[in-house]
């Protein structure tokens, strides 16, 4: 498709369905202001250092210990309100045009993470195919980041994540991954995705990432899932 014919389908597209807020579904834009501010920053409160979920037990908390492959996780919002109905928007029901607010909301990460390089999480080809679009991809995009002329891929489909335990998390998602790109030897990558709940799939895809080079791994998102660390139950996001 010609990029006037795309231009002449997205204005159709526009007057049909015009944008409405994710949030409180006013006209005219994805995220309203209100629902903008409504968002809570994981820069906001008490924290864990390591992983940025709430946490007031000094030093790093529980939900670190499993991710031993990366050296840092941060989201930009806590994954609840507003951040979660967005996180959902993108990914359940394909609303691409999210991924540059998204991404610019992730602008800040760069700075409290320093990294040399950014790659996104890859989804297994038959789920891109059935979704349309990577999500973290796109918002890797959005960002400008540099990339490598390279990519993480999936090299074995899993099971959603969806109401796993940590554990069971852990176990779907291992030997997931693959590099194919040139040596990382020396770099520090980040690995960006819309959202971090226990860390497992960041974690694998660390894992991937050192083994071809990389010195230095940190995971970036634009949300942060908390959940109970002491508790062996299933997880909902």
């Amino acid at each position: 498709m010609s990029s006037g014919l795309r231009n002449a389908y997205r204005l159709a597209v526009d007057l049909l369905y015009p944008p409405r807020c994710v949030g409180c579904g006013a006209f005219e834009t994805f995220l309203c202001d209100p629902c903008a501010a409504s968002m809570m920053s994981t820069a906001v409160g008490e924290r864990c250092p390591n992983c940025s979920a709430r946490w007031d037990g000094g030093l790093n908390c529980p939900r670190c210990f499993s991710c031993e492959g990366l050296d840092a996780m941060t989201g930009a919002f806590d994954m609840e309100g507003v951040a979660r109905q967005l996180v959902h928007a993108i990914k359940y029901r394909g609303v691409r045009d999210l991924a540059p607010l998204m991404a610019a909301r992730m602008h800040p990460l760069r700075g409290s993470r320093g990294f040399d390089i950014a790659v996104a999480v890859p989804l297994h080809r038959s789920r891109e195919r059935h979704r349309g679009f990577n999500q973290a991809a796109e918002i890797l995009r959005h960002t400008g980041w540099p990339q490598l002329e390279g990519s993480l891929v999936r090299v074995r489909k899993t099971d959603t994540q969806v109401g796993m335990k940590p554990g069971e998390r852990r176990v779907n998602i291992s030997n997931a991954f693959g590099w194919r790109g040139p040596s990382l030897d020396g770099l520090s990558v980040a690995v960006v995705d819309d959202v971090i709940t226990t860390g497992a799939t960041a974690n694998e895809c660390a894992r991937v990432l050192r083994e071809n080079g990389a010195r230095h791994v940190v995971a970036l998102a634009f949300a942060r899932a908390n959940y109970e660390p002491a508790a062996d139950a299933p997880i909902l996001d």
